[in-house]
């Protein structure tokens, strides 16, 4: 099937391009967008589906958690990773949909998205990391 496809959805530019280089040296297939109108319609179109979308909870427009649950109504395999960089003491999105969803802390160690991209992955048997492959969008 290929590498892992990743969609990276953060309005902050920088820091969606410092974790897209890291996910792509990790030997994931990694797209990104920086708006969450645009991620959604990226996410609606990709084929081969996403398997992981990576998603700040603070955007204009869609919220991260808004963005995963019209994801997860369309696609019942992908799993969500959700980022903020203000305190939270929980996600309902996660609650809701445990297994399916985890969340990270900013700023949080490469280290740390890795670890939990790898047990997303690992509990999403539809996924397969087997190729790495290096896509912009």
């Amino acid at each position: 099937m290929g590498a892992t496809r990743i969609l990276l959805v953060d309005d902050e530019i920088a820091l969606t391009g410092l974790i897209e280089r890291y996910l792509l040296r990790m030997g994931f297939d990694v797209h990104s967008a920086t708006d969450s109108r645009a991620a959604l319609e990226q996410f609606q179109q990709a084929q081969p589906p996403f398997q992981i979308v990576i998603a700040d909870m603070s955007m204009p427009d869609l919220s991260g958690e808004d963005l995963l649950r019209e994801m997860f109504r369309s696609n019942s395999a992908v799993r969500g990773i959700l980022c903020s960089g203000y305190a939270v003491a929980g996600s309902a999105l996660a609650r809701e949909y445990r297994g399916r969803v985890d969340f990270l802390q900013k700023p949080f160690l490469p280290k740390m998205l890795a670890d939990t991209v790898r047990r997303l992955v690992g509990s999403n048997p539809a996924a397969d990391d087997s190729q790495p492959t290096a896509t912009y969008s």
